[in-house]
C-alpha cells in the first residue's frame, strides 16, 4: 500500500508541480461510468487532515514620524533617523527589512494668523521588519526605539516553508486514510483491488493574523531601552482531499 501511495504522489507532484500555496488543483484522469469494465466500481471519497502549528515568524512594523515649522528640516530628520536604522539593520544577520513609503504632509491649519502663514508639516516613514529569529529581531527593535523609531504593528506568523512542510506530511496522511478506505470498502464488497484514479487537493492558505503582544518587557544591561516581549500563536493548518478510487474484481 505505502508503494502505490508513494507512486501516486509523485506522479501528481510532477504532472501539477503541486503546490497547497494557490488555488484548489486536481489531478484528474477521469473515468466514465460507460468506461467501466464488468465488475468494477467507482468509489468517492474525502478525508480532511488538520494540525494547528506554533507560529515561528515574527513580524515588527516602526516608524518615526516628527513635526515643524520648516518642512526641509524635519525631512533631514527623518532621513538621519532611516539612515541610522538601516545600518542598524544591515548589521545584524537574519532578519529582513524594507523601508517603507516616505510621506510629507501639512498638518491642518489652526485660525491663527502664524498658523496661515507659517503652517505645520509632518513627515514620516517606516520600516518593515521580519525574522524566524525573533529573540534577535526583539533586541533590534529596542535599539531602533531607542534611536526614535515607534512600533506601529507587531504578530507572528507561519512562514512559506513551515507551511509547506506541514502541508506535505498532511497529505501523506490523507491520501493514506483514503486508501486504506478504498481498500476496506472492496474487501467488503467483494473486489480484489482498490485504485485511487482521481484527486483533488485543497489546502489552507498560511495565517498572517496579528496577534496581541505581551506588555511586559525585559530589561538590558547594555542599552536604556528595555527589549519589547511577544509571544508567537498558532496557525492552522488544513489539507482536503477529494478522491475516485476503482474497485476492480
Amino acid at each position: 500500500m505505502a508503494t502505490q501511495i508513494n507512486s501516486l504522489l509523485s506522479s501528481i507532484i510532477c504532472i501539477l508541480g503541486l503546490t497547497l500555496l494557490t488555488l484548489p488543483v486536481s489531478a484528474q484522469n477521469t473515468f466514465d461510468l460507460d468506461d467501466l469494465d464488468e465488475g468494477e466500481l467507482l468509489l468517492n471519497l474525502n478525508a480532511t487532515e488538520q494540525v494547528n502549528v506554533e507560529q515561528d515568524t515574527l513580524n515588527i512594523s516602526m516608524q518615526f514620524t516628527v513635526q515643524g515649522r520648516d518642512s526641509a528640516v524635519i525631512q533631514n530628520e527623518v532621513n538621519a533617523v532611516m539612515r541610522n536604522a538601516r545600518d542598524i539593520l544591515e548589521k545584524t544577520d537574519n532578519i529582513d527589512f524594507s523601508i517603507q513609503q516616505y510621506h510629507v504632509y501639512m498638518i491642518q491649519q489652526g485660525q491663527s494668523r502664524r498658523d496661515l502663514d507659517n503652517p505645520a508639516w509632518r513627515a514620516q516613514q517606516g520600516i518593515q521588519m521580519h525574522s524566524l529569529n525573533s529573540e534577535a529581531l526583539l533586541v533590534v527593535t529596542a535599539r531602533l526605539q531607542e534611536a526614535g523609531l515607534t512600533v506601529s504593528n507587531m504578530y507572528y506568523s507561519l512562514s512559506r516553508d513551515r507551511h509547506e512542510e506541514i502541508s506535505d506530511s498532511l497529505l501523506d496522511a490523507a491520501l493514506a486514510k483514503l486508501q486504506a478506505r478504498a481498500e476496506r470498502v472492496a474487501k467488503t464488497l467483494g473486489k480484489d483491488d482498490a485504485q485511487l484514479v482521481e484527486v483533488t487537493l485543497n489546502g489552507s492558505q498560511p495565517y498572517f493574523g496579528e496577534r496581541v503582544m505581551m506588555a511586559e518587557a525585559r530589561s538590558m544591561d547594555s542599552m536604556a531601552m528595555n527589549v519589547p516581549v511577544a509571544q508567537p500563536g498558532e496557525s492552522q493548518v488544513s489539507v482536503t482531499v477529494n478522491a475516485r478510487a476503482l474497485l476492480s474484481p
